[in-house]
């Protein structure tokens, strides 16, 4: 327990890298970006506990394909590395407008609970944050297990809420392009700098 605590210290990109990729626009962020220019924040709020548990599973499932796979294919969790990087610029370079917001928002009128948690299940931040971003260590034990999915919620609470407040002024013409622009530009950003995890895990 106590090296486990030196390696998050030590690794305090990782909660930055957690930040990063939840908050870069995607197809969960505009459900609930949607769902709270249609049914209100406090409505759009109860949705979250989905959006958790959609990551939730879908990251345990890669993991435990990782942990299955080591003995017989090593070099899978390589590969997954791999194409987790290459998301993540895909995500840096093709990051979404105003405009696909609004159409993603004409395609969903009526957004449930369910929606949001298959939508985060199938999400591939998912294998991002298995392959890449959250620490090796998380599996070893019931107490880092626990540690590091609690860190993970507080984490997904205030990104989610932004999501909703942030897609909702956009959705009703409140905030100008420009404030989207940058947006944007500086979650491009921040995607590249937390790219230094994923690529020290990649070549150690």
């Amino acid at each position: 327990m106590q090296g486990f605590w030196v390696f998050m210290i030590e690794s305090w990109l990782f909660v930055l890298a957690v930040i990063a990729v939840l908050m870069t626009p995607g197809p969960t962020n505009a459900l609930l970006a949607s769902s709270a220019h249609q049914q209100g924040i406090a409505q759009t709020s109860l949705f979250i506990p989905a959006e958790f548990f959609g990551y939730f599973y879908a990251i345990n499932m890669w993991a435990l394909l990782i942990h299955i796979s080591e003995p017989i294919w090593p070099n899978l969790i390589h590969i997954l590395h791999f194409f987790s990087m290459a998301y993540v610029f895909w995500l840096a370079f093709h990051l979404w407008k105003s405009a696909d917001l609004q159409k993603h928002n004409k395609r969903f009128n009526s957004i449930r609970p369910r929606q949001l948690f298959f939508s985060t299940l199938k999400n591939p931040k998912a294998l991002l944050f298995a392959a890449g971003i959250l620490p090796l260590e998380t599996w070893h034990s019931p107490t880092n297990f626990i540690l590091v999915f609690t860190i993970f919620s507080l984490v997904l609470l205030p990104c989610a809420l932004f999501w909703m407040s942030f897609g909702r002024a956009i959705l009703s013409g409140e905030a100008r392009q420009i404030k989207a622009d940058l947006l944007y530009k500086g979650s491009a950003m921040m995607l590249v700098l937390c790219m230094f995890p994923v690529l020290i895990r990649f070549f150690s």
